[in-house]
């Protein structure tokens, strides 16, 4: 143990962070790729398997740390950490709050027993809660970067998204199509689930693919990276989902504003877009080389592929991009990084204004005018967003029955299928006999965990944004967890959690923390 103490002091690394990095690279590449039966065991399939992986995790970290415990107790080791382990962040108090709280509403739940497991829902329940909130400590406060974490993560989404767009070709190379309707495999893709899970994927990896992209240094994760970018973005494509739309046009704006702000990352940037809409393209003639036998694309989708007009999406990131490579000596020691990300900003406000302007005005004063396939997202009634309208009009009504406490608290974590019993004959008339969430993360931890399970989680959220972009400026590395926790976070506005992608953003909120508590010296690195 002496020895391995004296190894430990001068690279900073030991056993226990070797087992971390392991649960995360298993978190990266098996648990996305794990099917035991197709289609209708992912959700069960993940829900396991991440149960059993971080189970074996906390044991082994718990009792690898009671060893170090008592060798540095006796002087034979020095801890490593530069952070001690109670020092309590405001994302820490949120966790903390987070399980707290569910754990109260699990107790005083009318359906404990689903309240702890989740079976009555997405299987999101006091029991995933604890983990998320226990691994979160673990990765806080003991991991230790690792370049192949970010290899793994990256080569294996790429599959998971180069699946997706062949599923949605009806090339079915593993037969996790075979045997289902054509009305359900259009639904379904990859090793993930239904288009909306796929999104909410993709949502995690087009923003990680695109930071490494800009930030790395070596040509290998360059390569790797804009590789990545091209698979992540077609499958973003291939999901074809609104909240998939939402997260990454959104998340595409606010890395602008991020990266605007320094010229070389500003550069590489949009060669990123490039690459990106360009993929779009690329997409567009394998579709015409498979004779456009596809499961059909939505109008948003229609546009980035094959519409004429989306070109200048390719174009304008491509020209800036140049311009900047050809006159980067004369550019970058005057560049204008203040002005620019304000103009940066008020487009970005100016966008968004519009947007939230036409959803108030078609959804409130103008209830006639036929808007076409927009319909669906510019006016909110109870057949807006493929009738998600009706689930959040009448979840809402329902959460305003509650009483003082179970406002507070709610009824239970993912317990919504019971809240919504009464309004399941009214979605007969939409094809649905019964939901089990609302389709809105926020709603959903409202309902169901209350008003103070919904702050804390919100804390969580916005903590991590404030801490990690702070910490960017020293270490950039904190950006390639932060932005899909940003991206995630704005496509579950429309979106639901579930155990497939919901433990990597809660993975990703430990990342940045670690990176923002500085726990180890050696975690400020280039990729």
């Amino acid at each position: 143990m002496a020895k391995h103490s004296m190894e430990a002091q001068k690279s900073g690394y030991n056993v226990r962070n070797s087992i971390i990095n392991y649960y995360l690279l298993l978190m990266f590449t098996f648990f996305p790729v794990f099917l035991t039966n197709q289609y209708a065991h992912a959700r069960t399939d993940k829900f396991v398997l991440f149960i059993i992986l971080s189970a074996l995790l906390i044991g082994s970290v718990l009792i690898i740390s009671s060893v170090y415990s008592k060798e540095i107790a006796q002087g034979n080791m020095i801890a490593n950490e530069t952070v001690p382990f109670t020092k309590f962040s405001a994302t820490d108090i949120g966790m903390l709050l987070f399980f707290f709280f569910a754990l109260i509403s699990t107790v005083f739940s009318q359906y404990p027993l689903d309240s702890l497991t989740g079976n009555a829902g997405r299987n999101n329940g006091l029991i995933l809660i604890f983990l998320y909130t226990a691994v979160y400590f673990i990765l806080t406060r003991f991991w230790y970067y690792k370049d192949y974490l970010i290899v793994g993560y990256l080569v294996f989404s790429s599959f998971v998204a180069l699946l997706a767009v062949l599923h949605f070709f009806y090339i079915d190379p593993f037969g996790l199509l075979s045997g289902y309707s054509a009305e359900v495999a259009k639904d379904f893709g990859t090793t993930i689930g239904n288009k909306n899970t796929t999104a909410s994927f993709m949502c995690l990896f087009l923003p990680v693919a695109i930071t490494v992209f800009v930030l790395a240094k070596k040509r290998f994760m360059k390569v790797l990276s804009a590789i990545s970018v091209f698979c992540a973005y077609t499958g973003i494509l291939a999901a074809d989902s609104n909240s998939g739309y939402l997260g990454m046009f959104a998340i595409l704006l606010i890395m602008l504003i991020v990266f605007v702000g320094k010229f070389e990352y500003i550069k590489e940037y949009m060669l990123a877009l490039f690459i990106a809409f360009a993929s779009g393209k690329v997409l567009r003639l394998f579709s015409l080389i498979m004779g456009d036998n596809s499961k059909s694309f939505e109008q948003i989708a229609k546009f980035l592929i094959y519409d004429n007009r989306s070109y200048i999406l390719v174009i304008v990131p491509l020209c800036i991009y140049l311009l900047l490579l050809l006159c980067k000596n004369g550019i970058s020691a005057h560049y204008p990084k203040k002005i620019l990300r304000i103009a940066t900003i008020i487009v970005a406000l100016s966008i968004f204004g519009y947007l939230l302007y036409k959803f108030i005005f078609f959804s409130v004063y103008d209830i006639t005018t036929d808007l076409g396939w927009e319909t669906k997202l510019f006016r909110f009634n109870e057949k807006w967003g493929t009738h998600r309208g009706y689930m959040w009009i009448n979840g809402m009504k329902e959460f305003s029955n509650f009483n003082f406490f179970s406002k507070l608290f709610g009824s239970g974590p993912d317990t919504f299928y019971h809240v919504f019993e009464p309004y399941f004959e009214g979605l007969l008339k939409y094809g649905d006999s019964s939901t089990d969430c609302i389709h809105s993360e926020y709603l959903n931890y409202l309902v169901t965990q209350g008003i103070l399970g919904l702050l804390s989680y919100l804390l969580i959220l916005v903590s991590t944004l404030v801490r990690a972009l702070k910490k960017s400026k020293e270490n950039p590395l904190t950006l390639v967890f932060l932005f899909p926790v940003l991206c995630y976070a704005i496509q579950s506005v429309v979106n639901i959690y579930q155990p497939i992608t919901t433990p990597i953003l809660f993975i990703f909120i430990a990342l940045c923390e670690n990176l923002c508590r500085g726990t180890y010296r050696e975690n400020v690195v280039s990729l």
